[in-house]
């Protein structure tokens, strides 16, 4: 047993002494998945009702690396309609999305888009705006009041 212990320590002390011919490591960099939207949306966008018949509300930057399938989906808190905000004011005053190239959005329901993989590092950017009609061509007036929605971008995995 001695000569076996012997021996090893020998053996040791031989590779310590020569030094090994090579040496490596493992490089590793650990990518998440990444599914994120950015915007230049502020909180508040007035609607001219009077000078106009639409407004852009921003543009929506998605980011996305997964190889798999994700949604864009776009909400409305009031159905596509802003309502006016006084105690017993029941008028509404509508109008529809666009949403990149695509107009005429009714958001009575949700309205989604199916994306599938990577987009570019710069992302897929979308221009986000409402039409509505113009205040003098209403068939019959809104009441004075404050008329509000919020709109709601959502992007999730599918």
């Amino acid at each position: 047993m001695k000569k076996y212990f012997t021996l090893a320590i020998l053996l040791s002390c031989l590779t310590w002494v020569y030094g090994e011919n090579s040496v490596s490591t493992v490089l590793q960099g650990i990518i998440p998945e990444m599914l994120t939207i950015t915007t230049t949306m502020t909180p508040t966008t007035n609607v001219d009702v009077f000078n106009s018949s639409q407004t852009v509300l921003g543009y929506i930057n998605v980011f996305s690396n997964r190889s798999g399938n994700w949604t864009i989906t776009v909400t409305s808190m009031n159905a596509g309609h802003m309502r006016g905000i006084s105690a017993g004011n029941s008028d509404v005053y509508p109008y529809k999305l666009k949403f990149g190239t695509t107009s005429n959005i009714d958001l009575s329901t949700p309205y989604q888009v199916e994306m599938s993989g990577k987009t570019t590092t710069d992302g897929a950017a979308y221009s986000l705006g409402v039409e509505y009609q113009n205040f003098w061509n209403l068939t019959s007036p809104v009441s004075p009041d404050t008329y509000r929605d919020t709109i709601t971008v959502t992007i999730a995995s599918a």
